[in-house]
This record gives C-alpha cells, structure tokens and sequence, in this order.
C-alpha cells in the first residue's frame, strides 16, 4: 500500500468515527402517557385463516401483505373481492358438491374484502363451553336469527368452524353428522372458565 492509499483509509476512517467527546445522552423514560393507544386504536379478532387459506395460496399470495395492511374495519383494497369469491368457490366444491347459495357466496366475498373481524352482540348469552364462533355471520347468510354473543372463545375448535363454513356453506355446523374436521379438537391444555382464561402450563 503506498501512501496516498494509507491517508486515503485514515481520512475515510476519521469522517466515519463521532466527533467530540460529549456523553450521549440517556434516551426519555417512558410515562404512562406514552402506553395509552393512539386516537381509533381498536383491538379486535378477525376471521380464523382469513388470510392465509383465501388469499395465501398462489398465484394470488402477493396480496397476502397488503391485505394485512389494511385496517381491519375499514379494507380499501379493489382486488380483494375476486381472491375471495374465487378462493370460497373453490373450497366450496372440495366436497364434490355446491352448497353456497350465489348471492351468499357474493355477500361473504364483499364482506371479507372490506372488512376483516368478528361481530358480537352482549345482549346474547355467551355459552363458554358452545359454539359462538361466526354464529351471528353464518345467521346472516341464511336469513335465520342468531341466538349467541358470537365472537370466539378460548376453547372453541375454531378451524373446524371454518372449515365446514367454507366447504359446506353457512348453513353447515361443527356438531352435523357428517361435519368435517382437521382431527385436533383442542390445544395441549384447554384454557380455564374463569378470568383471566389462562391454560396450565404443558
């Protein structure tokens, strides 16, 4: 190395290094003012496999990261609705049979490209060991009254719900006689009935 390389490193190594010997300066301590939710901050639970089944599978998988984007209560995304409409029929004759009804299959792909969350009603009872998951939604596709809060709860076999709602249509339940079901009904350790809901350790 001759010696306009040598002060070429040294100059390039001394514009890189700080300048000046002055402490840093420790970063603010957070306040419980910084831990309050911004203005329309929402917690909420969206449908089971909403993504990854409908929009996850190729070749439509690049709207997979927009669409979790979105804001859950309000999609603005335009190409959502074909993904699900074609997705929905697709599982929908996985059975060898048609079982949703065209202006239900239309409603649902509406409703999953502009909004992505459970609706609950409190005024309903909330039976903690039945079947709430996507009861009030499957309602409304059929035209029937709900009779649960909706939501989910801890312990239901949430996939199974799903699965006989996209496979055999809305009006389809997890307790049929002829039900499908993926052959795990719980987790490792069910959750406990009472507040805060918390499962024994495995």
């Amino acid at each position: 190395m001759n010696i306009k390389h040598l002060l070429l490193a040294l100059g390039l190594a001394l514009a890189a290094a700080p300048m000046g010997c002055a402490e840093e300066e420790p970063p603010p301590e957070e306040t419980d003012d910084d831990l309050i939710f911004g203005q329309g901050t929402v917690d909420q639970a969206g449908i089971v496999e909403s993504t990854t089944m409908m929009l996850a599978a190729l070749p439509t998988s690049s709207q997979l990261d927009q669409y979790n984007r979105e804001d859950p209560f309000k999609i603005v995304g335009t190409s959502y609705r074909a993904t699900f409409a074609d997705r929905l029929a697709q599982f929908d004759r996985a059975d060898g049979r048609v079982d949703w009804k065209t202006d239900a299959a239309a409603a649902w792909a509406d409703r999953m490209a502009s909004a992505n969350y459970l609706v609950i009603d409190t005024s309903k009872p909330c039976a903690y060991a039945g079947h709430n998951y996507l009861e009030i939604e499957r309602a409304t596709l059929t035209g029937r009254a709900y009779t649960s809060c909706g939501g989910r709860v801890p312990n239901e076999d949430a996939m199974d719900t799903t699965i006989n709602f996209l496979v055999r249509g809305p009006g389809a339940s997890v307790i049929d006689s002829n039900a499908l079901g993926d052959g795990v009904d719980q987790a490792t350790q069910k959750a406990s009935d009472t507040f805060p809901y918390l499962a024994d350790m495995n």
